[in-house]
């Protein structure tokens, strides 16, 4: 009896809601981006947004794949996404991702320095909790 009840107590310790995504508020050279919340989030300890708000920040092109997969393109730069896949393809070449993309609600969300660094050729910082992130485009702001 003893046993079953510590079974139980692990069971619910795994799914507490302290594993839950948390949002990241996300500025653009110090401007808000997200108007509605939740175009970031901090998912196992990386944070992600969603790919369809992040191309448009850049003035972007997307296609949507039927395999879910995303391909954008932000100047001359063009990466594709996959859903699942620890890496990336960037102007051809595979890149590894620090984790994979995944979909929430029908949104692909991808790893936010991945695609500022690479795609969108600006930087990224975090404040040390991980809970903002401001994408640093005008070569002023670069450090």
């Amino acid at each position: 009896m003893k046993r079953a009840g510590l079974l139980v107590a692990a069971a619910l310790s795994v799914a507490t809601p302290a594993s839950a995504d948390s949002v990241v508020d996300l500025t653009l050279d110090g401007r808000p981006v997200d108007r509605h919340s939740g175009v970031a989030v901090l998912h196992h300890g990386f944070v992600f947004a969603d790919a369809i708000d992040l191309t448009k920040c850049f003035d972007g092109f997307i296609t949507l794949l039927r395999s879910g997969a995303a391909t954008i393109t932000i100047g001359p730069n063009t990466g594709t996404f996959t859903p699942g896949l620890p890496r990336a393809t960037v102007n051809d070449t595979v890149v590894p991702l620090p984790a994979a993309p995944f979909r929430r609600n029908g949104d692909l969300f991808v790893p936010l320095e991945a695609f500022i660094t690479s795609i969108a050729a600006a930087k990224v910082r975090f404040n040390a909790a991980r809970r903002h992130a401001d994408i640093r485009v005008n070569a002023r702001d670069r450090r």
